[in-house]
């Protein structure tokens, strides 16, 4: 396939052992009345897992061919990119800073707490909106320069053209997976954040000829900031990648219903959908990004929409570790449901 071969032009670091399972889970196919696979990108082997490896490991290799010594990023106080940044940064002997948002979930646990372990330099800002950290970062960027320092920003989620690469291997990876084992999937459901991974998986499908609808459900942006992130990824994409961006994106559908008041708020929906994955199968998903997307494939089922034995992929992106700054969150839910 083209883009495989033009992805081995682009440099990378190695930071995670791929590849990752792609599981059949058995337990919830049967009470689903689907074949249900989850790709495990929460058990990349980098500071407790999740997808930010794979974009981690082209993005980096940019930053240290231009000679960059320090890596700075942004994010909410339970960032899992702030985790995996600060590990990245640790494992490639580079400094670390990470601007943060002083929101509800700041106490010293989960993400936050691997990050302090870690040894990164730590701001934490009060903001409405931890998309407003930017100018923040931006301005210890220029301090560091200042210092004499090298440093590289890296955007909110580690979301650029090159990162985006990750999740064109990462797809790759699961399309070997799936031929392997002799599946087609139906549907595919993916979290939408910035984008970067939905983008990168749709194209690298549709490249290997593969026209399942894809679903993405977005955990933090209205639709239209979701079309047009997906645009934006596309073009650069299809630029580093050698593909014509007007080639057909075929079947997908976004959503915005599943976020919750705003990043980060636990829904019911997501909480259930947490509950519901941990007793079908022991498989913890978090309330941020997979509790959500799972929420969302719930939803479309408890609709109609998959019955009969459809095969059904969905990524678990990983940020496991916020489930213990919820705590108190998952302790209210689960006295709701009758558990506690």
């Amino acid at each position: 396939m083209k883009i495989e071969e033009t992805l081995q032009h682009y440099p990378k670091e190695n930071l995670t052992r791929t590849p990752t399972p792609l599981q059949h889970l058995p337990h919830l196919s049967a009470e689903l009345d689907v074949n249900f696979y989850l790709k495990r990108d929460d058990l990349t082997d980098l500071a407790l897992g999740g997808d930010k490896p794979r974009k981690l490991e082209y993005e980096i290799a940019q930053a240290k061919a231009k000679g960059a010594d320090y890596l700075v990023t942004t994010g909410s106080a339970q960032s899992n990119h702030a985790r995996l940044t600060t590990a990245a940064a640790r494992r490639l002997g580079l400094d670390v800073a990470v601007v943060l948002s002083h929101d509800q979930y700041h106490a010293i646990q989960g993400n936050l707490l691997t990050v302090y372990l870690m040894g990164a330099r730590v701001e934490m800002i009060s903001t409405e909106d931890h998309w407003d950290l930017e100018e923040h970062a931006l301005k210890l960027v220029a301090e560091l320069k200042a210092e004499g320092r090298k440093p590289h920003y890296i955007p909110v989620s580690g979301t650029t053209p090159h990162s985006c690469l990750g999740y064109i291997s990462g797809a790759l990876e699961t399309l070997k997976q799936l031929k392997e084992q002799n599946v087609v999937p139906d549907a595919v459901y993916l979290p939408f954040g910035t984008g970067g991974i939905f983008t990168a998986m749709l194209l690298a499908f549709r490249e290997a000829g593969f026209e399942m609808p894809f679903y993405g459900i977005s955990v933090n942006r209205s639709l239209d900031k979701c079309f047009a992130n997906l645009d934006k990824w596309w073009g650069a994409l299809c630029e580093l990648l050698e593909v014509d961006p007007s080639r057909p994106r075929g079947e997908y559908h976004l959503y915005e219903e599943f976020i919750g008041r705003e990043y980060g708020d636990p829904t019911e929906a997501g909480l259930d959908a947490i509950l519901t994955m941990a007793t079908a199968e022991g498989i913890l998903l978090d309330p941020v990004y997979s509790g959500k997307v799972f929420s969302g494939f719930l939803a479309h089922h408890a609709q109609g929409q998959w019955r009969g034995g459809q095969n059904i992929l969905m990524l678990h992106s990983g940020g496991v570790p916020a489930i213990f700054a919820y705590a108190d969150v998952l302790k209210a839910h689960l006295q709701k449901r009758g558990r506690l």
